[in-house]
């Protein structure tokens, strides 16, 4: 059993699209998951998988957990009913991202490259470390909304593996499908309007998330 968490404290970085799509990813795995929305103001992952179900796709466990002691003692008491957890945690929600982080086995942190989101990850590198001194967990950062050229991407990457964090060799561009997809509670594969390339793209880093909480 893995607990994934999928977090950043800069908002609008792509948390919950992410999440969407490594949850459902997991499911049509086969796997039992557990998605946890940790974000009590915005609550975009539990409102895309409840959109999943009653539009009649097979439903996935969803909670929403934004309280960071009650999150921490209902994922340590139910986390082995599941074979993972996903819990996404919004930008301001600092009680229910410790909470979280301290029952992680793996977080996955995006980024975009823009100067304003790379400058922000420091604060979230601080934070990690600090919790990391009580419980060690993987972290793997990817660049989510990439341009479809430019330099700026190469920047960001190389702007944030000076923090010593591995960095997925996937990145992920910035698609409109993605977005429709994962606002519908559906991967990518399911969803028609995501084409080859998306699909790809998210499935590399499903798999990249999988063999880092395996090895």
């Amino acid at each position: 059993m893995t607990i994934y968490v999928v977090a950043n404290k800069k908002g609008g970085i792509g948390k919950s699209t992410t999440a969407v799509q490594l949850v459902t990813g997991l499911a049509l795995k086969g796997r039992r998951v557990w998605a946890v929305d940790g974000d009590k103001d915005q609550t975009s992952m539990l409102l895309a998988l409840t959109i999943r179900m009653n539009s009649g796709l097979p439903g996935i466990a969803a909670s929403e957990l934004s309280d960071g002691a009650t999150q921490r003692a209902q994922v340590r008491l139910q986390a082995a009913d599941f074979d993972d957890v996903v819990i996404a945690v919004g930008a301001r929600a600092s009680g229910s991202l410790r909470a979280a982080l301290s029952v992680a086995d793996v977080l996955l942190i995006p980024f975009a490259p823009r100067s304003f989101d790379v400058w922000a990850f420091e604060n979230m590198v601080n934070l990690v470390r600090e919790v990391q001194e009580m419980r060690d967990f993987k972290v793997l950062a990817f660049l989510n909304k990439a341009d479809a050229a430019g330099q700026d991407n190469e920047r960001a990457i190389a702007d944030v593996a000076q923090y010593g964090y591995e960095i997925a060799a996937v990145t992920i561009g910035d698609r409109k499908s993605l977005s429709h997809a994962s606002a519908a509670g559906m991967h990518v594969s399911e969803f028609k309007g995501a084409d080859q390339a998306v699909r790809r793209e998210v499935a590399d880093l499903l798999e990249a998330a999988i063999n880092l909480a395996s090895n």
